[in-house]
């Protein structure tokens, strides 16, 4: 049998819908319509294709199973009525094909600080000087190739160089890769890891697994979660999700921390910047820091 034949006997039952909206998308509007539509797909991603000047965002969305398109359009109208019509919302199944040598094509080995991030596939040696990495894409957000990832690490590593951590917490964990950095960098400490869907949990479980790290996890609903009550206060927060849960627990991250402690936020655009900080700032805590990547910008905050 051919490698083609075979990749056409791969199940996977993976749809992607296109979204063509009645006009451009600036930043917010299109964070606003990915939060609105987050819970109701497998995955949203955002993408300016207005790489140097002025806004045309585009949304993204790839569901395992056959999409409800209706649904979709309630979700996004009720956001914003008269963005998009229902014909202008449809979805195909992508083809079927080896999605581990997809991966393999799609998803390079990446340099990131100290790290050297690769997926399972990966067979080659590992850069002298380099830590390892292991995390392979997955339905959990978090393969180190996104902006918001990658500057999250480089933050970590700027805070290392003055402040010890044996307590931390991944709060929004996706696949786990923070936490597995953290402790990386940190070895021995204490790693809770965090998310409030059950599927992140499975997924940050099994990368912590791969790579020889020992999580405790837990689903729920953020620092309200138990085991985050429960193993607080933290040296260390990392928090990659997007800017309106940011702003919204900014004062149940405050109380999470130790005195001293450190957090890294990430998930918001340069533009939300602002926003982010204040809301931080007004919660107590001091800005340290602030590391762009694109369009895309991790805070650093200390709790003094």
């Amino acid at each position: 049998m051919s490698q083609a034949e075979t990749d056409d006997k791969i199940p996977h039952h993976l749809y992607k819908v296109t979204l063509q909206f009645a006009r451009h998308l600036d930043g917010e509007k299109a964070q606003q319509l990915g939060d609105a539509l987050e819970e109701m797909v497998s995955a949203v991603s955002l993408h300016n294709r207005e790489a140097t000047d002025g806004d045309d965002w585009t949304i993204s969305i790839t569901n395992y199973g056959a999409p409800d398109l209706d649904a979709i359009f309630q979700r996004l109208e009720e956001t914003e009525a008269g963005i998009i019509t229902r014909d202008n919302i449809t979805a195909e199944r992508l083809p079927e094909k080896d999605w581990l040598r997809h991966v393999h094509d799609n998803f390079p080995p990446v340099n990131i600080g100290r790290f050297f991030v690769h997926g399972s596939y990966y067979k080659g040696e590992i850069p002298a000087g380099q830590t390892p990495l292991q995390i392979d894409a997955a339905t959990a957000f978090g393969s180190g190739e996104h902006e918001t990832t990658r500057s999250c690490m480089v933050a970590f590593e700027q805070i290392a160089r003055e402040h010890k951590v044996g307590n931390a917490l991944d709060m929004g964990c996706g696949s786990g890769i923070l936490a597995i950095a953290i402790q990386k960098i940190w070895p021995g400490a204490r790693l809770t890891a965090i998310d409030i869907d059950p599927e992140s949990v499975i997924v940050s479980h099994r990368h912590a697994d791969m790579n020889g790290v020992t999580l405790q996890t837990a689903a729920g609903d953020g620092y309200k979660t138990p085991l985050s009550i429960q193993n607080a206060p933290y040296d260390l927060v990392g928090a990659n999700i997007l800017a309106g849960p940011l702003i919204a627990m900014a004062g149940d991250l405050y109380n999470a921390l130790k005195p001293g402690g450190y957090a890294v936020l990430s998930g918001l655009l340069k533009r939300q910047q602002q926003e982010v900080t204040a809301a931080h700032l007004n919660a107590g805590l001091t800005l340290k820091g602030v590391i762009p990547d694109g369009d895309w910008a991790a805070l650093i905050f200390r709790r003094d």
